[in-house]
């Protein structure tokens, strides 16, 4: 049974939803707590207020043989329940209950002991009303009620005073955490970014103070991982450049025999085929051995190849002229060379190898009578080194393929090992620079572009 995926997680991600989250919960504790206490502050200041009248009423409450009634000019009560901001309102009942003065829609109060005075939320008129409730001793109840005007503008004023400064200090507080983690991890952010600038045959051992202390375990077995692949590497290298240097020798020995047993005029006809279709295998035996060598000098460690030095390409091209001169003529190739001047700062040995697996590779592919050509500029920042040929090219969809190790296109003929580009983007990787592979079409013939940085680029990058 398949194990379940597991998912990415995120330390940002996870410290930023911790802290926001608490900071949120906070913020939003701290507002209910201010509406508690604004509601309860507000109460007891308008309610001591509000209980005055019912006291001035109730201690003009007079019991006789009429029955009860207030003993109130109509001028007193008016002056009582004088408001300019919220409507007040009144009620008195009998001890039994029953409706003496007032507002008679007011419901009637809970139960309220003699002496004892009581505050509670009730609704007069479709409207919510704080009222407050006097007994008297000989049993009569007052009420008085008032909106909730002035009440909920306090309120309003409170909150404002409160919670505004608090989501102030929130939102402070979480930009701060944002900005705390971002910069926080930047440690880890210059490992990952020096880990990916790496090319993937750079093994060195990450700097001991690249990495925070908290990570330090984890640096440290990631730098013992690498030694481990630098030295497994370093012997596949090896192994791979004496093997190819111990063939050549015997590979030469064997193409020179074939071609001296060629020389003979009394070699049977039959024998003659044999003997051409090992001499064949012979060279390209031999070519792939050389090739082996040239890709172990690519992909050996920086510290190993050679010394950078300051190259004209144009040099490099006009070199590899009079190497490839004789082979173009047997294939009947027309080999032409446009070389301006390119400087760039790069690898006496390796430049030369990129550029003989162009030549090689175009020259094998194109059919005769044909014509490679091959150009050395400088273009913006970049200097390039070009080869173009009249074969079939490369189909666009393959141009990402053909730069693997002995890969063949399907149905293509031709006695190459499939090792040609792949050194080609090794020196190319080597080189901080960029492969183009471009299809032949109607107006342009196949063509292979190298991109360097320009000597003055590097050198002023490295200043």
């Amino acid at each position: 049974m398949a194990e379940p995926a597991l998912r990415r997680t995120s330390i940002r991600r996870r410290l930023l939803l911790f802290l926001i989250t608490s900071l949120l919960f906070m913020v939003a504790g701290a507002a209910v707590v201010t509406y508690i206490v604004a509601v309860h502050a507000t109460n007891d200041a308008y309610d001591r207020s509000l209980l005055d009248p019912a006291e001035d009423i109730a201690a003009n409450v007079r019991v006789d043989s009429s029955g009860t009634h207030v003993d109130l000019p109509q001028l007193a009560l008016s002056a009582l329940m004088f408001d300019q901001v919220d409507r007040i309102v009144f009620q008195v009942r009998s001890a039994g209950n029953e409706y003496v003065d007032g507002a008679s829609e007011l419901p009637p109060p809970s139960d309220v002991r003699p002496g004892q005075a009581v505050f509670f939320d009730s609704v007069y008129d479709g409207e919510p009303i704080r009222v407050a409730a006097v007994r008297t001793l000989d049993g009569t109840v007052v009420q008085v009620g008032e909106t909730l005007n002035k009440r909920n503008k306090l309120m309003r004023e409170i909150l404002f005073a409160e919670v505004v400064p608090t989501l102030l200090v929130g939102a402070v507080a979480i930009a701060l955490a944002w900005f705390g983690v971002k910069r926080g991890l930047l440690p880890l952010e210059r490992v990952r970014s020096e880990l990916m600038r790496r090319s993937p045959h750079d093994l060195r051992p990450l700097p001991e103070t690249a990495a925070p202390m908290e990570i330090a375990p984890v640096a440290d077995a990631f730098n013992r991982l690498l030694d481990r692949l630098r030295e497994a590497h370093a012997m596949q290298q090896r192994f791979l450049a004496n093997a190819a240097h111990q063939l050549r020798t015997p590979l030469a020995g064997l193409q020179m025999h074939g071609e001296l047993l060629l020389r003979r005029p009394d070699l049977p006809a039959d024998a003659r085929a044999e003997l051409e279709r090992m001499h064949t295998a012979t060279i390209r035996a031999s070519r792939l051995a050389n090739q082996l060598l040239a890709l172990a000098k690519a992909e050996s460690e920086p510290r190993q190849t050679p010394r950078l030095e300051l190259i004209d390409l144009a040099t490099v091209a006009d070199a590899a002229a009079r190497d490839w001169a004789p082979k173009a003529l047997t294939h009947k190739i027309d080999l032409g060379f446009c070389l301006e001047p390119a400087m760039i700062v790069g690898d006496p040995v390796l430049l030369p190898e990129l550029l003989n697996n162009l030549i090689d590779n175009a020259l094998r592919y194109t059919p005769a009578p044909g014509a490679v050509t091959v150009n050395t500029g400088q273009q913006d920042d970049m200097a390039y080194l070009c080869v173009e040929d009249t074969g079939p090219g490369i189909p666009i969809e393959e141009k990402h393929k053909v730069v693997e190790r002995f890969y063949r296109m399907p149905g293509r003929t031709g006695d190459g090992s499939g090792l040609g580009l792949a050194i080609v983007k090794e020196v190319v990787d080597r080189h901080a620079g960029v492969l183009e592979i471009r299809p032949r079409d109607d107006e342009a013939p196949f063509s292979v572009r190298v991109l360097f940085p320009r000597a003055q680029s590097v050198q002023s990058q490295n200043a």
